[in-house]
C-alpha cells in the first residue's frame, strides 16, 4: 500500500503542473523524486520573461520547509542552470510561492502574483484555476 504522504505530495506537484499547464507552460515532471526540480516550466512566448521555472513541490506540515542538503541543492541548479527556483507550497490549504527557496526567509507571494510579476500574466488564482479545471477548462483564454 502507498505512503499517504508521498501520494499527498504527489497529488500536489500535479496540482502544480496543471497550473501551469492552465497559463500555456509547457511542463516536464521529474517522476520518483529524481532531480532537484519536481516540475520545471516553459513559458509561453507572449510573456514578458523567458527564463524557466523550477519547482520543487512541498506539501507537509512543515510548510515551506526544506532540508539543508535540498536547500543548497536548489541554489547550485539556480547558479548553474538558466532558471528561476521556485518552492510552490500549502499551507493550511492556501497556496504560496517562495523565491529563492535555499533562504529560510525568501519572499512568499501567491502562484498568481508569482506569474503576474515575473512573467506579466493575467493568472487566475488558485480557487478559480481549481474550479475551472474541474469543470473541463484546460487552458485560460488569451485576451
Amino acid at each position: 500500500m502507498p505512503n499517504r504522504n508521498k501520494l499527498k505530495g504527489t497529488r500536489f506537484e500535479y496540482d502544480w503542473m496543471y497550473f501551469m499547464i492552465y497559463h500555456h507552460f509547457d511542463n516536464v515532471r521529474s517522476y520518483a523524486s529524481i532531480g532537484i526540480a519536481d516540475v520545471r516550466s516553459i513559458p509561453p512566448k507572449f510573456c514578458k520573461n523567458q527564463l524557466c521555472v523550477a519547482s520543487q513541490c512541498k506539501n507537509t506540515k512543515k510548510g515551506d520547509y526544506i532540508v539543508p542538503d535540498e536547500r543548497r541543492r536548489l541554489k547550485w541548479y539556480s547558479e548553474t542552470f538558466h532558471y528561476l527556483v521556485i518552492e510552490p507550497f500549502k499551507r493550511d490549504g492556501e497556496v504560496f510561492v517562495k523565491l529563492e527557496p535555499w533562504k529560510l526567509d525568501g519572499e512568499l507571494m501567491y502562484p498568481d502574483d508569482f506569474l503576474h510579476e515575473y512573467y506579466g500574466m493575467d493568472a487566475d488564482n488558485w480557487k478559480t484555476y481549481r474550479k475551472n479545471w474541474k469543470k473541463g477548462i484546460k487552458r485560460k483564454k488569451l485576451n
